[in-house]
């Protein structure tokens, strides 16, 4: 699903290489890092924001050089939900949402009704249905923060990206966020990459962990948390 091939992520110097890993369907994976590490940086080369610096990186089969040309396939393969969402004057919540399924409406931009009854769904699922009538500007942080997950969820790709999806949000949110997560991930076969600080809260349900330490990636599986800070804290 995702692939990587002695890919180099950076901005103009290479801060991390990838030699061989593989990404698979139906899991929540958790990126995790020291700050500066280049988690963000790695997000946004893997959503094809920014672009490599050597190597391959297939994203469902497509590199990401064909994926950059095409914004309307690359629309349908990646979803990626920043670390903070501003919000938009003006914009209602249930309108924001709807932007998730543009690549799939007609000429017009205009939504079927199974395109608004897939909207009402996810709004459901993650109980933010309550806040439909709102401005985005008005919410929360956390509020916010859902309502991009929403946005992503909609758009129904196979892959999807989140830097720090739960930096805003109260510990029971959290917790129902990464449930509706690995829900998700696993019911509609999907690849899903997130980043968080919240290592106790990712080894509690047991997420496949990426860890990015010393410019480079290290899957981690079933380690205790003492390990896996060990991992994180080494030193190129």
């Amino acid at each position: 699903m995702i692939h990587f091939k002695q890919t180099q992520i950076g901005y103009l110097h290479t801060i991390c290489t990838i030699d061989e890993l593989e990404l698979e369907v139906g899991k929540v994976y958790a990126l995790l890092g020291l700050n500066g590490a280049g988690k963000s940086t790695l997000l946004k080369s893997m959503a094809v924001q920014l672009p490599l610096l050597g190597g391959e990186l297939l994203l469902n089969g497509f590199p990401v050089a064909q994926l950059r040309k095409d914004a309307a396939l690359r629309a349908r393969q990646i979803s990626f939900v920043a670390s903070h969402f501003d919000g938009v004057e003006h914009l209602l919540v249930q309108d924001y949402v709807g932007l998730g399924r543009l690549p799939y409406a007609n000429s017009f931009g205009r939504l079927s009704s199974s395109d608004e009854q897939e909207v009402s769904q996810v709004m459901e699922l993650l109980n933010i249905q309550h806040l439909a009538q709102k401005e985005t500007r008005a919410l929360s942080d956390g509020e916010r923060q859902m309502v991009s997950l929403a946005r992503a969820f909609v758009q129904d790709t196979p892959i999807l990206l989140l830097d720090e999806p739960s930096s805003y949000l109260d510990f029971l949110n959290r917790e129902k966020l990464l449930l509706s997560l690995l829900t998700w991930a696993k019911q509609s076969n999907k690849c899903v990459v997130l980043s968080s600080h919240d290592i106790d809260l990712c080894l509690e349900h047991q997420l496949p962990i990426l860890a990015l330490a010393g410019g480079q990636i290290q899957p981690l599986v079933d380690l205790p948390k003492k390990e896996v800070l060990s991992v994180l804290l080494k030193r190129s």
